[in-house]
């Protein structure tokens, strides 16, 4: 293990890869105007339903000249789900302070060591979930740029991993539901579409959208290429359906019927007010799935993304896949917990995220995924699908490179 060590600490304002949004305002029916939406926010801290997305670009200055980047920022939904306000910290000047005095000059036996600052209790006020996630991510970069290597072969040798893997990816497709359709079956994606379905008229239209997407693997898919098909309800499901257990297996029964023996996964179709009350209704639709004999998974995001939430989960068997959203659980040691308990309960860790994140914090992600040997990867930043595919693809093809030649040398 590398020492590293830090000689400055920088701060500068920048933008994330899409806007934030009010999703509470949203599913209870604002009415889209273009871009936007029409009518007052409902959630703390936003002043319209959609707002511009703001980052804190952080710039270690290491001790040898070199410079490592973390990028601070939010997922799209924010407010909801457990989740803070739409603000990173309380200012960027005060964020560049604390971490100032947290980091500058000093020297660090390698990442984990130097994460574990991130949990200080005096600055937990500063130092939030967005704040810690772009300062792990440059802890990482600084820990690998100083032995070398890359930031996967950090935490493989740091978590005692032996082996990487290249993770399947799962596609985006936004708020276009055919084009970006037809991207993911031409580029071969493992999972799509993981559109976000946020209001009652996207829940009726789903079933007719599944047979169309049916439809269309089979005519340009090519043979042999068995997609899984990823449906995200953000709760609108349990919303327009009350709870209904038995009215929303029903409607999920369609949906798996149209998907004509493709194996769907379901994203928070429930809607719940706080995480023991999320935990125990999904517990309850997993029990029911399984009486029912139907094939397809639960996938659990909103609230399991906070520190320790993910163990309660997967003791409570309340879904099948586990989301992971990075910016969500704040510093990536965080992150790679969560995937371990995957791991250990026999649930699919899924390493999602945000379209709302950078370059910068994906590549970071994308080195987790493949040390710590995850089941999915989100494509992101971003809502157009190819730039997420393209960045995320190209640096986990980059980094097996690299791998597969240090270990060739070694």
């Amino acid at each position: 293990m590398s020492e590293l060590e830090i000689k400055r600490l920088a701060l500068v304002e920048g933008i994330g890869g899409f806007w934030v949004n009010d999703q509470p305002a949203i599913q209870l029916g604002a009415p889209a105007d273009g871009f936007f939406f029409k009518g007052p926010a409902r959630s703390p801290g936003f002043n319209a339903i959609r707002e511009p997305s703001v980052a804190y670009c952080i710039m270690l200055e290491l001790a040898d000249g070199q410079y490592a980047y973390g990028d601070c920022v939010t997922v799209l939904n924010l407010g909801y789900g457990g989740r803070p306000a739409p603000v990173l910290a309380q200012d960027l000047g005060k964020t560049q302070e604390v971490l100032r005095a947290l980091f500058e000059g000093r020297r660090f036996e390698g990442f984990r060591a130097a994460a574990a600052l991130l949990d200080s209790e005096p600055h937990q006020d500063i130092l939030l979930r967005p704040i810690a996630f772009g300062m792990s991510q440059a802890l990482l970069s600084a820990a690998a740029l100083s032995a070398r290597t890359t930031m996967a072969r950090v935490l493989m040798r740091e978590y005692g991993v032996q082996h990487y893997s290249l993770p399947g990816l799962a596609g985006s497709c936004g708020g276009n539901w055919k084009d970006n359709v037809d991207k993911a079956i031409a580029r071969q994606i493992s999972m799509f579409p993981q559109y976000a379905i946020q209001t009652r008229e996207q829940c009726e239209r789903l079933p007719e959208y599944v047979s169309w997407i049916n439809a269309r693997i089979d005519e340009i898919g090519g043979q042999g290429y068995t997609p899984d098909l990823h449906f995200d309800f953000h709760s609108s499901l349990g919303r327009m359906l009350d709870n209904n257990v038995d009215a929303i297996c029903n409607y999920l029964s369609d949906v798996v019927s149209r998907a004509a023996g493709r194996q769907v996964y379901f994203e928070d179709p429930l809607y719940a007010d706080t995480a023991p009350e999320a935990m125990e209704r999904m517990a309850q639709l997993y029990e029911e799935l399984e009486r029912r004999g139907m094939s397809c998974r639960l996938v659990a995001d909103e609230w399991v993304n906070a520190p320790g939430e993910a163990k309660r989960f997967a003791q409570a068997r309340a879904a099948h896949v586990f989301q992971i959203k990075t910016p969500d659980n704040g510093s990536l040691t965080n992150t790679i917990d969560s995937i371990r308990i995957c791991h250990e309960h026999g649930v699919l860790p899924y390493l999602g995220g945000s379209c709302n994140e950078t370059d910068i914090s994906v590549r970071a992600s994308v080195h987790v995924g493949m040390a710590m040997n995850v089941w999915r990867m989100f494509t992101r930043p971003g809502l157009g699908f190819d730039e997420g595919l393209m960045v995320t693809t190209n640096e986990m093809r980059r980094t097996a490179a690299r791998l597969e030649h240090e270990d060739a040398q070694s």
